[in-house]
């Protein structure tokens, strides 16, 4: 069997082999700063001899904490070249959740960068950690704390040691988004990522990234999260490809555009708002595709438009994407291969074959990868060679996520058919209602994908005769008046309801006027719903509105 290097060895291989090919981009407004391999690894070595000035040795921690940019690349490869480990936070954390993570992590040194607001961040930091700013980016907050980067390296020469890890050296910890309770930090070594995304994706028919031209990515997803890190930043190491980082939200569709990405990673809350941008910009899209003359036309132009019409690999993942939203994109000749995983995964335990797409089910199983489903729980059990380590400092809570076959246990419940998964929600997301009826919330949540004016649902209902619906909207129904959203809604919920099961047919929907965020504790960094802290807030309401004669309510 080849054997690959670390993604350390890689990286010196593409100084040495490729150093005038450019690897990283950054924009600012339609100019692209762009740094080649050599470049990059130097400003890297440049970063380590400045950090080991300051004291720092091999196996220390530093942290990260910024929104996309170059620099958050560099500044990682840095703390690899040099035997650190890196330790990345989310760049929307502040205050006291930005300092629980610090607080867990046990790092040394901290990056700080793109950031939406430094006052409520830099109370989150300890006064006694130091602090390497980055450039300041247009758009984002004034950091004034620690030492600018073109300063920390100044006059400074690259790091000639040549520092090369070991498989099972720490590679880095990334802390969970805290869907279910605390941030956990999940250890992972070298070994994962080449076993990963290079063994298995040589061997899975989805893969082709060994086709040839240069591979393209696009960084926009938060560069902490292990399946941005897993595809984009281990999978452009590997597959020797450029990076082309987003300038800000508002320039994301721009920047899509311009990039057009040979591989293309998004979660189910881009893909639906791609999909609502080219309904409300094609109203007659539906009747155009009727028409053979036009349809294959009309097909290309939208894929150019939003910048997908270079794709090779287009995945999903972070949750379930509804079936109703990858048909739409099929049919405009966008095939989505959803996936399913974990950080403690590596980000992947399944994905969809592209010549194979199966929209009853979420994905199947990598080649060298087990699942098992839990008899009594019907709760998903994986082994596989890329798991993590550990927890950090949580040796009881590691030993508890093994079943005794060394089997980790998801917290996602599903059921397997010929290596096909199909995932149907969270064990701890399961509810009863008063009639005693189990209610698997994730499934009926994603009957409600077609209608574009809701942004996210959540169905709750413990002890309510029937369960009910909480709705956010989506910016499209801004144009839109509230009986024309009320009978949208209407519309929906019937012909949801009729495809259901007696007991699972919701009561009404709520409309939520507040905004669910990760500032009211509602929202995880990730944008995923924190189902307890829904339960929370609203159970004291649940009762008067299930009894409340309108089948629809503005809350």
């Amino acid at each position: 069997m080849k054997i690959y290097p670390t993604l350390v060895d890689k990286l010196y291989e593409l100084q040495s082999t490729l150093p005038n090919e450019i690897f990283l981009r950054q924009p600012t407004g339609d100019e692209w700063e762009e740094l080649t391999y050599d470049e990059v690894i130097t400003e890297a070595l440049q970063l380590v001899t400045a950090m080991k000035s300051m004291g720092l040795k091999k196996g220390d921690h530093v942290g990260i904490y910024s929104k996309n940019c170059h620099q958050w690349l560099i500044a990682e490869i840095a703390i690899m070249l040099g035997g650190f480990v890196t330790v990345p936070f989310y760049a929307n954390l502040f205050g006291e959740a930005l300092n629980e993570v610090i607080d867990l992590s046990d790092i040394k040194l901290i990056f700080v960068g793109k950031i939406d607001n430094w006052e409520k961040a830099k109370s989150g930091i300890p006064e006694s950690l130091p602090i390497v700013r980055f450039s300041h980016y247009s758009g984002s907050a004034k950091v004034d704390s620690g030492i600018a980067w073109n300063e920390f390296i100044k006059d400074v020469e690259p790091d000639r040691e040549n520092y090369r890890p070991a498989l099972d050296d720490i590679w880095a910890i990334f802390y969970t988004s805290g869907t279910t309770g605390a941030p956990k930090g999940a250890v992972m070594t070298y070994s994962p990522a080449p076993h990963l995304w290079i063994k298995q994706g040589e061997k899975h028919s989805s893969f082709n990234l060994n086709t040839p031209g240069k591979n393209t990515f696009i960084s926009y997803l938060p560069l902490n999260h292990i399946a941005e890190q897993a595809l984009v930043v281990t999978g452009a190491i590997y597959h020797e490809g450029q990076i082309s980082f987003v300038e800000s939200l508002y320039t994301f569709a721009k920047n899509l555009a311009d990039v057009k990405p040979s591989v293309f990673l998004a979660v189910p809350n881009i893909w639906i708002k791609l999909q609502q941008g080219v309904m409300a910009k094609t109203p007659q899209l539906d009747a155009m595709l009727r028409m053979p003359k036009v349809a294959e036309q009309v097909k290309k132009k939208i894929r150019i438009a939003l910048g997908l019409d270079n794709t090779k690999l287009i995945i999903s993942g972070a949750s379930a994407l509804p079936s109703a939203t990858i048909e739409w994109f099929q049919k405009i000749g966008i095939y989505i291969q959803e996936t399913f995983g974990m950080t403690e995964a590596l980000g992947i335990v399944i994905l969809q074959p592209k010549d194979d797409i199966r929209l009853n089910r979420t994905g199947k199983r990598l080649e060298e990868g087990q699942i098992k489903i839990d008899p009594e729980t019907d709760e998903i059990l994986i082994k596989n060679s890329w798991m993590f380590k550990e927890y950090y400092n949580e040796p009881e809570l590691t030993r508890s996520s093994f079943n005794e076959q060394g089997f980790y246990k998801t917290g996602d419940t599903g059921d397997l058919e010929n290596d096909y998964l199909k995932v149907k929600g969270r064990v701890n997301d399961i509810f009863k209602t008063a009639k005693g009826e189990f209610i698997i919330p994730a499934p009926i949540e994603n009957r409600f994908a077609d209608n574009e004016l809701i942004e996210q649902i959540c169905i709750v209902g413990l002890d309510l005769p029937q369960p009910i619906g909480l709705v956010q909207l989506s910016d499209n129904s801004k144009n839109w008046s509230f009986e024309e959203i009320k009978e949208s809604l209407l519309d929906t919920l019937k012909s949801v309801n009729i495809e259901l099961h007696l007991h699972e047919r919701l009561n009404k929907l709520l409309i939520i006027s507040e905004k669910w965020s990760l500032e009211n504790g509602i929202l995880t960094p990730t944008n995923k719903i924190k189902r307890n802290v829904i339960h929370e807030t609203y159970k004291h309401l649940f009762e008067d509105w299930y009894n409340d004669k309108n089948k629809i309510i503005i809350a």
